[in-house]
């Protein structure tokens, strides 16, 4: 092994350096993937109650909606929420976290209700009146 990686080196060390930190960065979003998957799976971090330090990427995990749910319920630009708190969204909404987690709850019920809802048929092939 020691001899194979002398050589890479040796004769490839740039294509060895590309292939180490190609494996350090799926090392690290592997691990980070994991790590969100099993704390969100955990049924005491799903629909939790809203607290002020919460962003509204872990609302939206918590909650299992999409990032368009989410910020049209907290009144969002596609520019904001990434390190905006809970809290302060509340505030400058003029709102209680509670309300807020009543808004978030009830997206969640209209969500869940599309999701679910009726399927349409599949269209014929060929289009129209074939």
């Amino acid at each position: 092994m020691r001899k194979a990686l002398r050589y890479f080196w040796k004769e490839q060390p740039i294509a060895l350096s590309i292939f180490v930190v190609a494996v350090v960065l799926l090392v690290f979003f592997g691990i980070r993937f994991v790590d969100r998957f099993i704390y969100f799976h955990d049924p005491a971090h799903r629909n939790q109650a809203l607290e002020p330090w919460m962003t509204p990427r872990y609302v939206g995990m918590s909650y299992k909606l999409p990032r368009d749910v989410i910020f049209d319920v907290m009144d969002l630009e596609n520019t904001e929420g990434r390190r905006v708190k809970v809290g302060k969204i509340a505030d400058r909404m003029g709102i209680s976290l509670a309300e807020l987690e009543r808004r978030v709850r009830k997206a969640k019920l209209e969500f869940m209700a599309q999701e679910t809802g009726p399927k349409r048929p599949l269209a014929q092939k060929g289009g129209q009146g074939q």
